[in-house]
């Protein structure tokens, strides 16, 4: 049984929640602001001062970092969701042998909402930590975990529909 139009529609969105998610996750824009003539800037693993950039490391032993320790686990679990569910996708879609099978559309469907789950919660550990000052990196992985959600909503639209 071949896919049906909604779930090659589906692909799309997905593809574009996934380049809007690596660029979020890969960029050091999570949060901005000023001080005095310096931009600071920084995201998942990157944090700048004007120009001059370097990775993020561990402060001191000090500092309770576990929140976001914990954002950074999340999103890279979600990363990997993603991944895995732009393989069974795949599959569903555009493998003879596999396409139109429900095990694959159930699995790329839990695939998606575990993506959307796992971004969505590094957003919220990292949103209540960070209440001010947040920029466009975060905001792309916000609107990502949401239109993944969405593609799973689809991949069950679609399967209820066969």
């Amino acid at each position: 049984m071949a896919a049906s139009a909604l779930a090659r529609g589906m692909l799309i969105l997905f593809f574009a929640a996934l380049v809007l998610f690596a660029i979020g996750f890969s960029t050091a824009y999570w949060q901005k602001f000023e001080i005095g003539l310096l931009n600071v800037h920084w995201g998942l693993w990157r944090s700048c001062v004007g120009d001059i950039c370097k990775d993020n490391s561990l402060p001191d032993a000090s500092s309770d970092i576990s929140w976001f320790e914990a954002t950074q686990a999340f999103e890279t679990l979600g990363f990997i969701a993603a991944l895995a569910a732009l393989v069974l996708i795949v599959l569903y879609i555009f493998v003879p042998q596999t396409s139109g099978k429900r095990i694959i559309c159930i699995l790329s469907m839990l695939a998606c909402f575990a993506a959307a789950g796992c971004i969505m919660l590094g957003i919220i550990i990292y949103g209540s930590k960070v209440e001010r000052n947040l920029s466009w990196s975060f905001a792309l992985c916000c609107i990502a975990g949401i239109i993944f959600g969405v593609s799973g909503v689809l991949l069950l639209i679609d399967m209820v529909k066969k």
